[in-house]
This record gives C-alpha cells, sequence and structure tokens, in this order.
C-alpha cells in the first residue's frame, strides 16, 4: 500500500535478483535483492533507465538485500554515480552486509561513493 506521497514503481522479479523501486518528492529509492552479477546486470540498467529519465535529484541504491555483487554490478554503481554528478544530481548507496562490503573495499569504490548504513539517515541529511 502507497504511504502518502510515495509513488510504488511495479515490482518485477528476476531469475536471481528482484528490484524493487519507489520514488518520492525526486527521490528513488532501489531496493536490490539477491545476486548482482552478469546474469542480472542487464535487466537492472534497463530499469534504471527508466527512472534515470525522470531525472531524480537523489537516487539511492539500497544493497542491504544484496547476497552477491560481482565486477559489472560494480561497474553499474561507478557508472550511476558518474552519470548523476554530471547532471548535477545525488547518488548514494545504502550498505550491504558484509561480502558486498568487501567488493567495495578491495576495489576502493567505498571512498568514491557516499555511502550510508540505512536511507533514514538521507532523511536526517534532509531536515538538517
Amino acid at each position: 500500500m502507497p504511504v502518502c506521497g510515495v509513488q510504488e514503481l511495479p515490482r518485477r522479479t528476476m531469475s536471481l535478483l528482484d528490484m524493487n523501486i519507489s520514488t518520492s518528492d525526486g527521490r528513488v529509492l532501489a531496493a536490490l535483492s539477491g545476486e548482482v552479477d552478469l546474469s542480472t546486470v542487464a535487466d537492472v540498467e534497463t530499469r534504471f533507465e527508466e527512472v534515470l529519465r525522470g531525472a531524480p535529484a537523489l537516487l539511492v541504491l539500497d544493497l542491504r538485500e544484496v547476497t552477491f555483487l560481482d565486477s559489472s554490478g560494480l561497474r553499474l554503481m561507478l557508472r550511476l554515480d558518474e552519470r548523476q554528478r554530471s547532471e548535477g544530481r545525488r547518488f548514494t548507496v545504502v550498505r550491504g552486509g558484509r561480502r558486498v562490503a568487501r567488493v567495495l573495499e578491495l576495489t576502493g569504490a567505498d571512498e568514491r561513493l557516499e555511502l550510508v548504513s540505512d536511507p533514514a539517515e538521507l532523511d536526517e541529511d534532509h531536515s538538517a
């Protein structure tokens, strides 16, 4: 059931990955669940192309339910970050579990990307 002012887009189930997207006040939250790898990343990219047409001021990628992330998923995140920044918008990643965090640490992406532990932290930033 939609929360006041929040529009939920239809949930699409992909083979090893589920992606739930919600929008509210220029903010898009994309929550991924499952594996982000070569076999699923093309579907994720297609979904993000749809989302980015709306030019969200803030794009949030929630990785808390991601169980596996390979280089193609990492590359997607870095491209999303680059695109949002180049267009004067913001991209934030909600940290995933230890396996996902390790990929970000080993590649140095944790230093490049804006990371939060919970999407509620973004609300705190907005109200400050």
